[in-house]
C-alpha cells in the first residue's frame, strides 16, 4: 500500500513546533530577567505594590510599651486655639509630661523662628512697622516665650526635630549649623559595612536657644519611594566622620544608657547593633518599617495640660510629641493603605526595635530572585510544551498562587521579603505567550492538513472527471475551463445584491463541483460516445441520459458518506451534473426546469458548457470566435440562459477569452 503524502510531514512539523515553543519560552524568561537587572519604573512599582500586599497581611498589633504618642489634636485646637502655640504653652505641656515621669520627650515639630506671640518679638514688630505700641515690661529676653520653652526642655531628656531635604545626590560637605547628636554616641564601623549615605546640606533646625537646652536632635522625615509611599527610614545618617540618628532613633538612644553602636555586614546582611539588637537595614542603611494594624493611639494634649491622666500614664516612658490634628498636612502614604501622621510613623520605628521584631530584605534575596525567576521560566517552558490549555491554565495559575503564597509564608513567619513579582510575572508571560503560540502553532498544523486534504480532494475529482476525459476525447482541457468560468460568473454573481449570499466558500464549492458535470458521460456506450458523426434521435435520447446517470451516482456517493444532511461539494455538483442542459424557458433536459426553478449550480454550468463548446475546436465544426460567442449568449439571454448569469458574463467575457487561451486543446 502507497505511503499518504500527508503523514510523513507530521512529525516533522510536530517537533518544528516543539522548537519553537521552548526557545520562545526560553526567551521571554530571558526577557523578563534582563528587564528586572534594569528595573523600569513600570516594573519597580509592580514590586512595590507586590510588597504592600505582603506587609498588610503581616501587620500585627503593637507588641511594646513604648512609646507613648501626646497629639496636638482637634480637641486640643478647639480648647487653646489654633496652631503653632505660643511656646509658653508648649513649655507649659512639656513640663507637665517630666513631672508625669517621662523618660525622654520627642518634640516632632520646627521652631526655627522666634515666637511671634512673644511680647519682645511683639513689640519689635509693631515699632518697625511703626505702629503706636504699648509700654511692656522689660524681661531681658529677645523671645521670652522660647527661654520659657527651652528651661522646660532642660529639665528632663529631650530631642528636637529638624528638617532634612533629601536629594538624589547628596553632599559629603559639612552642613552649616551641624545637628547635635545625642551625648556619647559612638558608631563603630567594622570591615564589610558599607558607607552610609551622606545627609544633605543645611538642615533645617531649630532656634539655638532650644537646641542648646535638648539633650539632642534627630531628623524627622525620610525619602519615600517612587510612589509617594513611606515604606523604609534611615537610622542613621553621616556627614564627615560624624553620625547624626534620625527623631525616633535619638529619641531610643536618649532613653538608654547604651549609645554604642556596631555597624556590621553579616550573612550578606547590613545589621545595626545596638543594645543587645541585631537591626536589619537594607542596602542604603534604611530600616524597613513593619507597620502595626491598627497604628498607635495617640493621647490628647488637652487631657496633659489639664492634668486628666493617670499617675502613672507617662512614667518610664519614651513621649513622642506633635501636632496632629486635621489639616496640619503632617501625613504619610503607608503601604497599609491608610495615611498615617509623622508621630505614628516615629512610633512604629521605636516599637519595631523595642519589641524586635523587623521586616528584612537580605543582600542575597535578589539573586535568589532571579535564579527563582530563571528555574520557574525553564520548568514552565517544558511543562507548557507537553500539556494542553486545560492543563497549562492550572499550572500557571496554580504556579502563580503558591509563588505569592511562598512568599507570603515568608514575610509572615521570619519577616524575610523575597519577591514573587518575577517569578510570577515570568509564569503568566511564559502561559500566555506559550498557549498563543501553541494554538497558533496547531492552527497552522490544522491549516496545512486541510490544505492536504483539499488538495487530495482536488486530485480526486480531477481522477474521476479525467475517467470520462478518458472516454470523450474531444473533451481536452475542458473541464479545467469550465472549472474557471463557473468561478469567474460566481464571483461577478456574488457582487450583485440578489446573490449576495454567496459566500466565498459556497463560489469555491460551485469551482470544485464543474469538474464533475459531465461524470456520466461514463455510463454511455462508446458507439454513441465516441461516433464522430451527427446521432440519431435514439441515440441522442440515451446521450442526454448522462445526466442522470451522473447525477445518481453522486446521489449514491453523498449517500453513502453517512452525513447526507451536510451540504458538500458534491450536492453542487450533483445539482451541476442533472441541470446543466435546462433551458430558461424550460426547453432543456431531462426535466424541462424553467426559471429559478433551475438550481443555481446548473445554470451557470449551461452558459460556461455552451462557451466553452462553442470557443472550443471539435472534429465536427470549426471554433466559433470569442465575439461570435457573445452574439450568441446574449441572443439567448432569457431563452436558455439565465439573463443575470447573462449580465455577469458580459461584464467579464474578456476572462473567459483568456482562460480559453490559457488552457487550449493542443491542435492535431
Amino acid at each position: 500500500m502507497a505511503d499518504s503524502p500527508i503523514l510523513p510531514a507530521a512529525p516533522d512539523r510536530w517537533m518544528e513546533g516543539k522548537w519553537a515553543i521552548l526557545l520562545t519560552g526560553l526567551a521571554l524568561t530571558a526577557l523578563v530577567t534582563l528587564i528586572s537587572l534594569f528595573q523600569p519604573n513600570f516594573l519597580h512599582k509592580a514590586d512595590l505594590f507586590v510588597y504592600d500586599q505582603l506587609l498588610a497581611s503581616r501587620a500585627v498589633p503593637a507588641q511594646s510599651a513604648d512609646p507613648v504618642l501626646v497629639a496636638i489634636d482637634e480637641a486640643s485646637l478647639a480648647a487653646y486655639g489654633q496652631w503653632p502655640w505660643p511656646r509658653y504653652r508648649l513649655a507649659m505641656l512639656v513640663e507637665r509630661l517630666h513631672a508625669q515621669g517621662a523618660r525622654v520627650i520627642a518634640l516632632d515639630f520646627l521652631m526655627p523662628e522666634p515666637d511671634r506671640t512673644s511680647p519682645e518679638v511683639i513689640l519689635r514688630e509693631r515699632l518697625r512697622d511703626q505702629v503706636d505700641a504699648p509700654t511692656l515690661p522689660a524681661t531681658g529676653n529677645a523671645d521670652s516665650n522660647s527661654q520659657r520653652l527651652a528651661a522646660a526642655l532642660a529639665k528632663g531628656p529631650s530631642i528636637l526635630g529638624y528638617f532634612l531635604h533629601f536629594t538624589d545626590r547628596p553632599t559629603g560637605d559639612q552642613p552649616p549649623n551641624p545637628p547635635t547628636p545625642p551625648d556619647g554616641l559612638v558608631v563603630t564601623r567594622l570591615a564589610g559595612y558599607p558607607e552610609l549615605p551622606a545627609m544633605p546640606s543645611a538642615p533645617l533646625r531649630s532656634l539655638p536657644q532650644l537646641t542648646g537646652a535638648a539633650r539632642g536632635e534627630g531628623f524627622t522625615n525620610a525619602p519615600e519611594d517612587l510612589d509617594g509611599t513611606l515604606r523604609r527610614v534611615p537610622l542613621l545618617l553621616t556627614v564627615d566622620g560624624k553620625d547624626y540618628p534620625s527623631l525616633a532613633f535619638a529619641a531610643l538612644l536618649a532613653a538608654s544608657p547604651d549609645r554604642h553602636i556596631q555597624l556590621a555586614r553579616e550573612d550578606s546582611e547590613n545589621i545595626l547593633r545596638w543594645a543587645g539588637r541585631n537591626i536589619p537595614l537594607d542596602a542604603s542603611g534604611h530600616l524597613l518599617l513593619d507597620y502595626r494594624r491598627p497604628p498607635p493611639a495617640a493621647i490628647s494634649a488637652l487631657a496633659v495640660l489639664q492634668d486628666q491622666l493617670p499617675a502613672d500614664r507617662l512614667r518610664n516612658r519614651i513621649v513622642l510629641l506633635g501636632a496632629q490634628a486635621t489639616g496640619l498636612g503632617d501625613l504619610h502614604r503607608t503601604p497599609l493603605g491608610k495615611p498615617l501622621s509623622g508621630l505614628a510613623i516615629h512610633a512604629t520605628l521605636i516599637d519595631n526595635i523595642l519589641a524586635d521584631t523587623f521586616v528584612r530584605r537580605p543582600g542575597w534575596a535578589r539573586g535568589a530572585e532571579l535564579a527563582l525567576t530563571l528555574l520557574t521560566g525553564l520548568l514552565a517552558t517544558v511543562l507548557l510544551s507537553r500539556t494542553g490549555f486545560l492543563v497549562s491554565s492550572l499550572l500557571v495559575t496554580g504556579g502563580t498562587l503558591a509563588c505569592y503564597a511562598a512568599s507570603q509564608a515568608l514575610m509572615s513567619s521570619r519577616g524575610i521579603h523575597l519577591s514573587p513579582l518575577l517569578p510570577m510575572l515570568t509564569l503568566v508571560l511564559s502561559g500566555s505567550v506559550l498557549s498563543l503560540l501553541k494554538y497558533g502553532i496547531t492552527a497552522r498544523k490544522l491549516r496545512l492538513r486541510t490544505r492536504d486534504l483539499l488538495d487530495a480532494q482536488d486530485d480526486i475529482i480531477i481522477s474521476m472527471s479525467v475517467l470520462a476525459e478518458a472516454r470523450d476525447k474531444e473533451t481536452g482541457g475542458h473541464i479545467r475551463r469550465t472549472r474557471r468560468y463557473v468561478e469567474i460568473l460566481a464571483n461577478q454573481l456574488a457582487r450583485t445584491p440578489r446573490y449576495a449570499h454567496l459566500s466565498r466558500f459556497d463560489i469555491e464549492l460551485l469551482a470544485k463541483s464543474a469538474p464533475l458535470h459531465d461524470i456520466g458521460k461514463i455510463g454511455i456506450p462508446d458507439a454513441i460516445l465516441q461516433k464522430p458523426g451527427k446521432l440519431t434521435d435514439a441515440e441522442y435520447a440515451i446521450m442526454q441520459s448522462h445526466t442522470l446517470i451522473g447525477a445518481a451516482a453522486l446521489s449514491r456517493i453523498v449517500s453513502d458518506s453517512g452525513h447526507p444532511e451536510k451540504q458538500t461539494f458534491l450536492d453542487y455538483a450533483r445539482q451541476m451534473t442533472e441541470s446543466h442542459h435546462e433551458h430558461w424557458n424550460g426547453q432543456g433536459y431531462p426535466h424541462h426546469l424553467q426559471g429559478d426553478a433551475i438550481p443555481l449550480a446548473g445554470r451557470l454550468m449551461a452558459l460556461a458548457d455552451v462557451y466553452d463548446a462553442l470557443i472550443s475546436r471539435r472534429v465536427y465544426k470549426k471554433p466559433y470566435t470569442h465575439a461570435e460567442v457573445c452574439q450568441f449568449i446574449t441572443e439567448k439571454s432569457g431563452s436558455q440562459f439565465d439573463p443575470d448569469i447573462v449580465a455577469a458574463f458580459m461584464a467579464r467575457n474578456d476572462e473567459f477569452w483568456r482562460v480559453a487561451e490559457a488552457f487550449a486543446d493542443p491542435v492535431e
